[in-house]
């Protein structure tokens, strides 16, 4: 029993070196076979992540191309709209400023007209007068002379008849 302690464990050590020495020899290869598909699936997974970024990059940069040009489409679209309605502002300031300088004149020819109406009415009184004074005036005269050829006739006749002799004084 004494040879079953001694010949036991070194038999079993044998055996773990056999088991050890085969296990260490495909061990290495087995590490270095982990190790590069541990390495080609890092890679091929970089490289993936790499290609998603890459087309994730192209898309955010196509994405911001159309927001800007959409953007830009709308500042535009904004900005004649902006113009549009500031020139239909200016239109109506415009016509409402014409409309008020149109409304004074009006007024001021409205009162030119009267002051005018006015000074036809006194010229045309005026003209009435003085068209009543010349025929009065010719009438006159006409009655002045008549007057005079009748006082000249009664002088006429006044120094045309013999004076008679006085009466005798009684």
């Amino acid at each position: 029993m004494n040879k079953l302690y001694i010949f036991g464990p070194l038999v079993a050590l044998l055996v773990f070196i056999g088991v050890y020495t085969v296990h260490r020899s495909g061990m290495k290869e087995r590490e270095a076979q982990k190790a590069a598909a541990a390495e080609t699936a890092l890679r091929s997974r970089l490289e993936a992540e790499a290609e998603s970024r890459r087309v994730a990059m192209a898309e955010a940069i196509k994405a911001a191309e159309q927001r800007r040009a959409e953007r830009a489409e709308r500042e535009a679209r904004e900005a004649a709209q902006r113009e549009e309605r500031q020139a239909a502002i200016d239109a109506r300031d415009r016509a409402f400023r014409d409309q008020d300088r149109l409304a004074k004149q009006i007024e001021r020819l409205k009162r030119d007209i009267e002051a005018e109406q006015a000074a036809l009415a006194k010229l045309a009184a005026e003209r009435q007068a003085g068209e009543s004074e010349k025929a009065f005036l010719t009438d006159f005269v006409a009655k002045a002379r008549a007057n005079a050829q009748a006082l000249e006739a009664v002088f006429a006749r006044v120094n045309a008849t013999p004076a008679p002799a006085p009466a005798p004084a009684r």
